[in-house]
């Protein structure tokens, strides 16, 4: 999957498709509809903006993007997102940009499958399980309302006070900003309550939630 040429984020504007290059845009519709087809329904219904890094597109390869998006339940809108509409705002974000997006929050009314990957400007929350072989990355929190079996990756972008909650932590691959850790080899005892991980030090400390 090429997320390089092609790739389908939250902000603050909603869900934006980013393409790297115009000018390789048959490679950029084989990318957009592999994100589609891994992300299946999480973005049905959903509105998305386009953002052109380099080199513009035409009506027709609009058209022919607009109908791909559309057969996965989503509409376009052909207005830019704010923050795109010059190169300094996408190099240079205001503070107040990056707070809005930072409390931006998804909410993910299904389980995540495996080889379904869900990247994400914000919080995430899934009402649902991530199941083995699954991915979770954003730059704020994740809360599972239930079994995190995947890989959770929060505070994507060095965000050290984030945190993952789930109501059965068992994750192949924690990470929280730079800090990664790896599920155990043995078996552990399955704890009395939901779990919360979060960055104490140097290391990702698992504890029982108490609210």
């Amino acid at each position: 999957m090429n997320t390089q040429l092609c790739a389908i984020k939250g902000s603050r504007d909603g869900l934006v498709v980013t393409i790297s290059d115009a000018a390789r845009f048959a490679e950029v519709l084989t990318a957009l509809e592999e994100q589609l087809i891994a992300s299946e329904s999480f973005f049905q219904g959903s509105t998305v903006k386009l953002l052109v890094r380099q080199g513009t597109l035409s009506p027709s390869q609009l058209d022919q993007i607009e109908r791909i998006i559309t057969r996965y339940g989503m509409n376009l809108d052909r207005q830019p997102p704010s923050w795109g509409l010059t190169a300094a705002a996408r190099e240079a974000p205001v503070p107040a940009a990056r707070s809005e997006v930072e409390h931006n929050t998804l909410l993910v009314k299904r389980t995540i499958r495996s080889g379904q990957r869900l990247h994400y400007d914000g919080n995430v929350v899934v009402m649902g399980d991530v199941n083995p072989g699954a991915e979770v990355v954003c730059t704020g929190d994740i809360l599972v309302l239930g079994s995190l079996r995947g890989v959770a990756h929060a505070g994507a972008e060095g965000k050290t006070d984030a945190i993952v909650f789930a109501f059965r932590l068992e994750p192949t691959q924690l990470r929280i900003a730079h800090v990664i850790s790896r599920a155990p080899d043995e078996k552990l005892p399955q704890p009395q309550g939901p779990e919360i991980a979060r960055v104490v030090g140097d290391r990702i400390q698992l504890s029982v939630y108490n609210h």
